[in-house]
């Protein structure tokens, strides 16, 4: 039978998209690291009640008016606040409703009190973005500042009018990193504006590998396939 070239062209083109994909996946990494009660929704051990309404975290969505302050927080360590206080709100307050789930934070809970909250992260070498999403309690920059830290990798702040910041919206914030040695970091959030009870909010915090791009030689590979296929079947036609 006569050799025919465009069948042996179409069957090492075929060859090499079925090898692709093991060229453009390289090593298997996950697609989120781990950041422990990441939307808020895991209220403080033993259940105690908030310091200014005397609602348990169970109570917030039920009863008014929906938010109280705690000393801690599951999966962080608060520091400040007057006491290592922090004030969770719920869909039951009115104010706005979470991103993720029933609950947010504020990290100004009252005269005194901005605090931090930190957890560790094992984050193992590669790309990635941390995200999280902020809502300012009121128009005024001064009072609305929130700091962000991923050891010595992410740094930032946002307030009123970052990102087109508003009361009453949520607003994603994005950095990209990347990690040369896998390491445990330290995440943090912190108030840095006046501590006077009127804060910035923040809710549904990650960290996810940052997507690959595929190489522009792997596109034109399936483009060429493409129109080798379609050539054939005009061909029969």
């Amino acid at each position: 039978m006569k050799p025919n070239w465009k069948n042996g062209l179409i069957i090492a083109l075929c060859a090499g998209v079925l090898a692709a994909p093991l060229y453009l996946a390289g090593p298997v990494q996950a697609a989120t690291v781990s950041v422990a009660n990441s939307s808020f929704e895991q209220g403080t051990a033993g259940r105690p009640r908030g310091f200014t309404n005397n609602l348990t975290f169970g109570q917030l969505g039920t009863s008014s008016p929906g938010w109280d302050v705690y000393n801690g927080l599951a999966g962080w360590t608060v520091s400040g606040g007057g006491g290592n206080k922090v004030e969770v709100q719920s869909n039951n307050s009115s104010l706005i409703d979470a991103v993720d789930g029933n609950y947010y934070l504020s990290l100004d809970a009252g005269g005194g009190r901005n605090s931090t909250i930190t957890q560790q992260v094992t984050i193992a070498a590669g790309t990635y973005i941390l995200s999280f999403w902020y809502s300012p309690e009121s128009a005024l920059v001064a009072t609305n500042t929130i700091g962000y830290n991923l050891g010595n990798l992410v740094s930032g702040s946002v307030t009123t009018g970052t990102n087109g910041a508003q009361v009453g919206i949520w607003t994603e914030v994005r950095q990209k990193f990347t990690v040369l040695t896998g390491a445990t970091f330290g995440l943090s959030f912190a108030a840095l504006g006046a501590a006077d009870g009127v804060g910035g909010y923040i809710d549904n915090i990650g960290i996810s590998v940052a997507a690959v791009p595929v190489p522009a030689s792997g596109v034109v590979l399936l483009s060429a396939v493409g129109a080798l296929f379609g050539l054939r079947r005009r061909r029969k036609a």
